[in-house]
């Protein structure tokens, strides 16, 4: 049986998916993007937050309350390839500024962005 050392130190080597995830709205079509340091777990955070009426982005969770969501389909949108050395510290760096990248090209594309 596994000591609790050897548990924390097996999930502290696990890799992960990193990257940007997207909430779509697929009445207007506008996006939502949000970085993520775990994309197959990226939704819960999110989702759990529109349910609760909580989210950050007030026009999301507007929108999210006026028409539900079976409107919403959550995907990911790009993933960041993360080196083995890499901090965390410079992974949510790298994320920050993937994040910015992209908003930036989307803007450049005209694609409506909450």
């Amino acid at each position: 049986m596994k000591t609790k050392k050897e548990w924390k130190q097996e999930y502290k080597s696990m890799k992960f998916r990193s990257g940007i995830f997207q909430i779509i709205n697929k009445q207007t079509n506008r996006i939502y993007l949000q970085t993520s340091s775990d994309l197959d777990r990226a939704y819960n955070s999110d989702l759990f937050q529109l349910k609760a009426g909580l989210h950050l982005n007030k026009a999301l969770q507007n929108d999210w309350n006026k028409l539900g969501p079976e409107m919403f389909e959550f995907l990911p949108y790009d993933e960041l390839e993360i080196k083995d050395t890499a901090t965390p510290t410079q992974i949510r760096r790298d994320l920050k500024e993937f994040l910015e990248m992209h908003l930036t090209e989307l803007k450049n594309k005209n694609q409506l962005l909450y």
